[in-house]
């Protein structure tokens, strides 16, 4: 019978049960294993709902039609194609989205010229063009694009594995897959652009700087501005760190001189309008058309770029609060001790915060796909740095 003097619930707590439960869920092996779990169960959902449901959107279209260029220069036969492209597998409210959602879109799907036009923003992205280009006779143009969504994430979860269990901090998957989706996992995923292949490339970068095998690195930090020549930012982001923090200079200095080369060549080849104009069309006015756009550098359109880009950050985006989340946490580790001064935690931390300020300082995009890698890097490497247990009640003074 239970005591009169005590609650059901207290009652039910008190039992055998109970007290097996209670050691079940704060043993390491059952923690350790819930959470590799259910954090491999959240990528491999992921991957299924963007084989199941892709978020067509104008910039898929623009890149297919960047892929297609090669065979087709004509733009009315372009354009053609890349809708054909695009009907196999849009929903109808998809393809009513992308193609009369917004004036622009409207523009865009009855202009044959002008979208050819909107290209040049988007031709430069060459080494995401060029795996298109090479995976569409195996899948189809429109699948290959879903696939360069799909195989970079799991390489991304399987880097987040790998790189949490060496570090002895696996219950830290808890951690990570919840900021990981906030930072813009899920939207990254699923809209099928350059940026989840830019994460898989730049965060496997900051794993092997992590390690100590620079070349490796610079490597793939090289290869990463022919997959979004922006991310030349970080690149740079390194190179300061390199600097103030004593790293071997020479790897990551040539690393930025070529990158800067690259994306030089690679704007030059593209056509790319220019900074000033993609500035102006991103960040102060979108243009139906890019031919013979050079609009005049102004101190206003400037300002407004910046003032637009701060109040859509602060009001839709969550890149922002995150940042400043991860410095208080840098801040709250290096306090307790948890940061080895031996190690690479500070500058790695370091590199990622001003990677992050410069890529909106350069080009202030609001959306969080753009900061996704400096941000990300930042929360697993602070989690790495932590080694969070649950397991283990907190030490009492």
């Amino acid at each position: 019978m239970i005591d009169t003097g005590q609650t059901a619930i207290g009652w039910a707590l008190s039992t055998d049960a109970a007290e097996g439960a209670r050691r079940t869920l704060t043993q390491r092996m059952f923690l350790d294993r819930l959470s590799g779990i259910l954090f491999v169960g959240m990528f491999l959902l992921i991957a299924v709902y963007t084989v199941v449901r892709p978020d067509y959107n104008w910039d898929m279209v623009a890149y297919v039609a960047a892929a297609l260029e090669d065979e087709i220069q004509d733009p009315v036969a372009l354009h053609a194609e890349t809708w054909r492209e695009i009907e196999k597998g849009a929903q109808p409210a998809q393809l009513y989205e992308i193609q009369q959602g917004n004036p622009y879109n409207v523009h865009q799907w009855t202009n044959p010229v002008d979208f050819e036009s909107q290209l040049s923003m988007y031709r430069v992205k060459v080494g995401y063009i060029w795996m298109l280009q090479a995976l569409a006779p195996l899948a189809g143009m429109v699948d290959a694009a879903i696939m360069l969504s799909i195989i970079p994430t799991l390489v991304i979860g399987g880097l987040c594995l790998l790189w949490l269990r060496e570090a002895d901090a696996v219950q830290g998957m808890l951690i990570v897959g919840p900021a990981l989706i906030v930072s813009d996992l899920f939207h990254m995923a699923t809209a099928i652009t350059p940026d989840m292949m830019l994460a898989a490339v730049s965060l496997t970068a900051i794993y092997m700087l992590w390690k100590g095998k620079d070349l490796a690195a610079c490597l793939l930090l090289f290869a990463s501005v022919f997959v979004r020549p922006d991310n030349i930012v970080v690149v740079f982001a390194f190179l300061v760190t390199a600097v103030l923090f004593g790293w071997r200079l020479l790897p990551f200095l040539v690393t930025f001189v070529a990158s800067l080369g690259a994306c030089v060549v690679i704007s030059k080849l593209g056509d790319h309008p220019g900074w000033w104009a993609h500035f102006y069309f991103s960040c102060v006015q979108i243009q139906n058309s890019m031919v013979d756009f050079h609009p005049p550098f102004t101190i206003t359109a400037f300002l407004h770029g910046y003032v637009r880009g701060t109040l859509v950050a602060l009001a839709d985006n969550d890149w922002p609060p995150i940042l400043v989340i991860c410095l208080a946490a840098w801040a709250l580790l290096a306090k307790a001790g948890r940061i080895p001064a031996a190690g690479r935690g500070h500058a790695l931390l370091f590199a990622m915060a001003i990677g992050t300020l410069g890529k909106f300082a350069s080009f202030p995009l609001p959306d969080d796909r753009f900061y996704f890698v400096t941000i990300a890097g930042m929360a697993i490497l602070l989690v790495v740095l932590w080694k969070p247990r649950f397991d283990v009640a907190p030490a009492r003074n």
